[in-house]
């Protein structure tokens, strides 16, 4: 014996590939309680938040940094020039009385001259640091948050795939991946851009608040009394607005998650007519959606209008007061000394400390930031350091240099800790000898698969020891003992991959050869190889593309590959038909054969297990009895045999070697051509145009009609608030001008300031009442068109035909529903908010810019291009500062996802290193263009900051120039400069979102696009189509020729005909794959055929009222599906408004009330997403139940019973056969096992696309080498 033990575990390095695994409903987590994801114990320091951090993170960070502050600082410093500037423009008058000369004139133009270029150039070299700072705090800092957060990623990563199985219990793997997504997303914000913007709006403030105070320390104080109310009404406004937003994406949640379970199980929901039901959950969480949207819109409005009214307030006391101290010294003691306040000093300390003041506030997003990032970093680091009770990922541990396969459960007690009243295990002991095959039998939940999750260290037990070769599993190392065990389980998982990677899963390098042959002795190359891309065929997402039993051989040729020392086959071959199952029995023989390996078989057909050298009986947690088949067979009261004789009772009197002919109700169906009805395959739009942007537009405005006189009134606020920012630069302009009016009196200075001042406050108030209608009138325009959008966007995707859902995905349909509507809203109100507010503003900018100086107006509009560009790149790269998902963040989420749902099936492969390796280099391609992205977001940062420096000083020099050759004076050009480039602002916060109705347009015409398209089966309406007085149930295959629209290629029927009598039981058998559930699909009408027709009551269903037709029909599918909901709304889908006392007979029909009754809630236990809370068994029984209440004239049962244990099958069997009894109806099974069709009036055998045989099972056991007996042969020596 070898030992590896290496107690560094939590820094594993894997290599490989990966591979998800299917989730077992009921298996609850270990006897911890810290599994669960709970808020940290403490959050994260900023040492422990940067610790993934090497020398060039920090080189980065600390670059980073000192940019960020350079960037920053330069701010107050320009407000500094500003003032300098203002007093060279504006030289106080000269001491002496006498007029000045020429020379004197000349000299101070000359001197104005020279202090405005002197200016300028100053202006130009701070354009240039800034621009160079602004590169660097952008690139610096996005890049090493990418770099930290990728390396955070892959710890957290590698710590979720180590835990053991019974963490995965208690945290829902549903959640799991968002999680990780979330929380690393938030720590990747708050530790990059966001963080740069926190250091640089702090050495702002810091710096504006200390040079105001230096500059003129009164009017510092004085404005700074008002910092705390602005910073008061900025808090609650981002209260409030938090709120809000958190209550509208909760909302959503809502939404979205009733589109999610809707659109990814439709066939359910339209099979049961659910749409309607569906629909008006979906309009209920809308409105509460909608509720919260208009709430926002409120809080921005009176927040926004808040905040920038205090603003005005501030302004209005603050040009007062700042024009006493002028007075005060200028005009009182013109002698004063260079600390005396004059027009530059006031300008340079108000704005210094505005600026300081908000900049202190734009910085508290950011430090909210990082400790957001703190607090999400504790929850990641928590888990990152919690050590897994069964580490798969461990070199801790011993391994076996040789492994024989002895098992031995000794004195086992199990329970599972969510559920301890439940004993599983109770004191059993077994003992399985090397190279022994033992099946294990007995009802659900007697702990047959407890078992194989005990031997695969999924869980270990609460007492006594589970032993390999004598060794307690827990002394092992459990990557190398679970390479040791081949596990297929009863619902595989495949992951979305081709059918070659996922066999190669269970044998990292083998070869195609390899593969090729495990699948062979699956029984799956041929169905393989009748793919047009053959073992490169793409699996899709939990292999949906193909059947179960397709994907069972896959699963089983994945377990042949890894070729074990022990092999567990758990329901392994429950999902094949009778022909497929034998191949494949025979396949996993021969494996044994080849080498003498230890085999636990669990088995619901008790025909599979009768070789088995020892058959364990399991119940209520003991060994009732054991021994092998003839052993228990022999035994008197024997449980075994009792099953046996139940199961075997209907084929007892199969007789393969039956050698007369059939009588004349036995056929060998002849083929013959007829004229066929073809039908068309494609849905058509309900027009021949596409949409264009111009008629989607036309249509959106159409949908918010309704909203006539809110966007009256929005649109008056707009064109209100686009006019104040010229307006106040208006203003401010005959304020600033007065400090420099040396003629006049104290008094007089005084008294003009005050009337300037009101005119502040007036400002304020408009802005507050514009700003307040403008927003909320504009959130209910937006939000009410959004809910329309989406309630006619959901109740189009509800009604397409299945076809379509063939070629689309549930995630992008919710994604349709969730993002695009959302980002539609800029195209109607959205854009007639921003239009009004910057045409208002242009219009009234321009106007005051053309009356005071058409030369100064003029050279500012060849400038304002840049101005309003270096705007709004600035504005649009603060909103998007936050982490832009990429294709390789979107793949790693997707693999995240699957492996995390798929846990068991990694675990059981040792695929964590695959996984992580996969998921490392999907994190290497993101973070590749995140570093791209940090370069330009840099470049594109730093020059529009620049560019404002330089536009500045371009200005400054041609407004001196303008007043030097006396063209204006300084109060014409300084007034075109302020009202234009304060313009600047009000547009750049109006485009800001600009860029986004590109994206409107075509998310207009995406939306648009599924709403008009006409399905080809139209399940909508309740009028179109026939309907029958009664329904006989004589149904009718006549020739069809049928393809699944997303494989045309492939020919499922080609002239199927088959003739069922009203009341009939119909079987249909065959092949995995000759089409049996294809014929389920179309009387369910999910599909047309291509050719021929379905008739019911001799009426081609095609001219049948769709919702009519599927009212009197149950279906019950091989994978049932339940809804989130309690298990009484769940029976009720089957029949609107159903009494509880129906609900609990159909229950009791299907043998499922006394199992609900167990239950502490009863009919109110809540099922879980998808019905995750309740086993296979159980959820088939509900599902049965469901069909039974419906009462159908048709019955559908397609694999209805094979997830049931032996006892549950036959009683749910003698219900359905009781069903039958009740009433006359048509009943169409599809089973594989053919014990449970024995007594149908016709079996109906396909092969090649046509019906070869039909008859009953006495007739068609009557015709010599028939295919049906060949099928029972098979089932029977089974």
């Amino acid at each position: 014996m070898t030992a590896s033990k290496d107690a560094s575990h939590e820094h594993t390095s894997y290599h490989g590939m990966e591979t998800p695994s299917s989730r077992t409903v009921n298996l609850i987590p270990p006897p911890d309680n810290d599994a669960a994801i709970e808020p940290p114990k403490k959050i994260a320091t900023l040492r422990q938040l940067f610790q993934y951090a090497d020398s060039t993170d920090l080189w980065l960070m600390g670059l980073g940094s000192i940019a960020a502050a350079g960037a920053g600082f330069s701010q107050p410093l320009q407000v500094l020039l500003f003032g300098e500037i203002m007093n060279s423009f504006n030289p106080p008058p000269p001491n002496s009385t006498a007029l000045p000369t020429l020379a004197d004139l000349e000299t101070m133009q000359s001197s104005l001259s020279t202090g405005i270029n002197e200016v300028a150039v100053k202006f130009i070299w701070i354009g240039l640091g800034v621009l160079v700072c602004g590169f660097g705090q952008v690139a610096c800092w996005t890049i090493t948050a990418s770099r930290q957060s990728k390396r955070i990623k892959e710890h957290y990563i590698r710590a979720i795939l180590r835990q053991e199985i019974g963490w995965f219990d208690v945290n829902n793997p549903m959640e799991l991946a968002t999680k990780v997504a979330d929380t690393t997303l938030i720590i990747h914000d708050g530790m990059g851009r966001k963080l740069g913007d926190g250091i640089n709006f702090l050495a702002m403030g810091i710096g504006g608040l200390v040079l105001g105070i230096v500059k003129g320390w009164k009017l510092a104080l004085a404005l700074l009394g008002f910092t705390p109310i602005i910073g008061l009404a900025a808090f609650f406004m981002m209260k409030s607005l938090t709120n809000a937003v958190q209550a509208s994406v909760a909302a959503y949640a809502s939404a979205g998650g009733v589109a999610e379970e809707s659109l990814s199980n439709i066939r359910t929901v339209q099979m049961f007519n659910s749409m309607e039901a569906f629909v008006s959950k979906y309009k209920a969480a809308l409105l509460k959606t909608e509720k919260a949207g208009i709430k926002k819109g409120l809080s921005i409005g009176l927040g926004g209008g808040s905040v920038f009214g205090m603003m005005f307030v501030t302004y209005a006391f603050g040009m007062w007061y700042g024009a006493v101290q002028v007075a005060n010294d200028q005009l009182t003691f013109p002698k004063c000394t260079e600390n005396c306040y004059d027009g530059g000093r006031v300008l340079t300390v108000f704005f210094c400390i505005i600026m300081g003041g908000m900049a202190m506030g734009q910085a508290g997003p950011s430090i909210q930031a990082v400790f957001s990032a703190r607090a999400a970093a504790g929850v990641v680091f928590e888990t990152i350091d919690r050590p897994s009770r069964v580490d798969g990922t461990a070199d801790t541990g011993d391994t076996l240099s040789a492994v024989a396969g002895h098992i031995e459960l000794d004195a086992i007690s199990f329970h599972y800790p969510s559920r301890p009243d439940v004993q599983v295990c109770n004191g059993y002991s077994v003992k399985i000898q090397a190279g022994e095959k033992v099946a294990l039998v007995g009802p659900s939940g007697s702990g047959k698969s407890t078992i194989v999750s005990l031997l695969e260290r999924y869980y270990d037990p609460i007492e006594g020891t589970v032993k390999l070769d004598g060794h307690d599993l827990r002394s092992l190392n459990v990557k190398w003992l679970r390479a040791q065990f081949g596990l297929v389980g009863q619902e595989p998982a495949l992951f979305s991959c081709s059918i070659a990677d996922n066999i190669r899963f269970g044998k990292p390098d083998a070869t195609l050869d390899e593969i090729q042959e495990a699948a062979k002795q699956a029984n799956a190359y041929d169905f393989i190889m009748a793919f047009p891309s053959g073992f490169d065929t793409e699996v899709g997402e939990r292999g949906t593309q193909l059947s179960g039993g397709q994907k069972q051989r896959i699963a089983i040729a994945r377990a042949i590959i890894k070729n074990p020392a022990v092999l567990l086959l758990d329901e392994a071959t429950s999902a094949l038909d009778a022909e497929s199952e034998h191949v494949v029995q025979a396949s996993l023989d021969a494996l044994l054969a080849k080498r003498q390996r230890t085999t636990i078989i669990i088995a619901h057909r008790l025909s599979t297990i009768r070789d088995a050298d020892r058959i364990i009986v399991l119940n209520e947690g003991h060994v009732v009895e054991e021994g092998n088949h003839h052993d228990l067979m022999s035994r008197p009261h024997s449980q075994y045999k009792k099953l046996v004789e139940a199961q075997a009772r209907p084929v007892a009197n199969a007789n393969p070697s039956t050698k007369h002919a059939a009588a004349s109700g036995a056929v060998h169906v002849t083929h013959t051509e007829q004229s066929v009805v073809s039908t068309e395959v494609a849905g058509e739009r309900a027009s021949a145009d596409v949409p264009t942007k111009f008629t989607a537009l036309g249509r959106l405005w159409r949908l918010n009609a309704p909203e006539a006189w809110y966007i009256v009134v929005g649109s008056i606020g707009a064109l209100v608030n686009g006019a104040v920012f010229p307006v106040y630069g208006l203003v401010f302009v005959n304020v600033t001008v007065l400090y420099f009016k040396y003629n006049l009196t104290p008094d007089q200075m005084k008294d003009e300031a005050l009337k300037w001042s009101i005119a502040f406050l007036i400002i304020a108030a408009t802005y507050f009442i514009a700003a307040t209608a403008q927003n909320y009138s504009f959130a209910v325009v937006s939000e009410r068109l959004t809910r329309r959008l989406r309630e006619q966007g959901f109740l189009a995707m509800l009604h397409q035909d299945i076809g379509w859902f063939d070629s689309q995905s549930s995630g992008a349909l919710t994604t349709l529903l969730a993002t695009d509507t959302a980002i539609i809203q800029s195209m109607t109100g959205d854009l007639l908010n921003r239009v009004f507010v910057a045409g208002s503003t242009l219009i009234v900018a321009f106007s005051i810019g053309f009356y005071y100086s058409w030369q100064m107006t003029l050279a500012l509009i060849g400038v304002f291009p840049l101005l309003g560009m270096a705007t709004y790149a600035q504005m649009a790269l603060m909103a998007g500062q936050g982490k832009a998902l990429n294709d390789g963040d979107v793949k790693a989420g997707a693999l995240l996802s699957e492996s995390i749902n798929s846990i068991r099936t990694v675990a059981s492969f040792t695929l964590e290193g695959q996984v992580h390796s996969r998921y490392v280099g999907h994190l290497d391609a993101s973070s590749t263009k995140d570093v791209k992205k940090g370069m330009l977001g840099g470049v594109g940062f730093g020059v529009s900051q620049g560019v404002l420096y330089f536009t500045l000083a371009l200005l400054f020099w041609f407004g001196g120039w303008l007043i030097v050759n006396k063209h204006v004076n300084f109060q014409e050009m300084f007034t075109v400069m302020m009202c234009i480039m304060l313009s600047t602002f009000g547009i750049g916060l109006a485009a800001q979102d600009l860029a986004d109705s590109g994206k409107a347009q075509q998310a207009a015409i995406r939306l648009f696009d599924t709403i008009d398209r006409q399905p080809t089966i139209d399940c909508k309406s309740t009028t179109d189509g026939d309907t029958l007085s009664s329904v006989q149930g004589a149904l009718e295959f006549v020739n069809v020729k049928f393809a699944y629209p997303s494989r045309p290629h492939s020919i499922i029927y080609d002239g199927y005909s088959l003739k069922v009598p009203s009341g009939a039981t119909v079987a249909l058998v065959g092949a995995s794959g000759c089409g049996k559930s294809t014929a389920i699909s179309m009387l369910e009408r999910f599909y047309d055929p291509l050719e021929g027709c379905v008739l019911l009551d001799g009426v081609d269903i095609r001219t049948l009222n769709v919702q009519w037709l599927r009212q009197h029909i149950s279906l019950v599918g091989q994978e049932p599906v339940l809804f989130a909901g309690t298990i009484a709304d769940n029976i009720a889908a089957g029949k609107e408004g159903a009494t509880t006392a129906e609900i609990e007979d159909a229950a009791k029909k299907a043998n499922a009330h006394d199992f609900v009754m167990q239950f502490p809630d009863k009919y109110q236990t809540q099922v879980g997403d998808r019905g995750v809370q309740v086993s296979g068994g159980q959820k088939q029984r509900i599902a049965i139940a469901r069909a039974i209440l419906r009462d159908p004239e048709v019955l559908l049962l397609d694999e209805a019973t094979s997830a049931l244990d032996n006892e549950s099958e036959r009683v749910v069997q003698a219900s359905l056969d009781a069903l039958l009894q009740l009433k006359r109806r048509t009943t169409i099974i599809v089973a594989h096992r053919l014990s449970t069709i024995r007594n149908a009036d016709i079996i109906a055998v396909t092969d090649g696309g046509k019906i070869v045989e039909q008859g009953t099972h006495d007739e068609l056991m009557a015709i010599p080498n028939g295919k049906y007996v060949q099928l029972v042969q098979r089932q029977v020596s089974a």
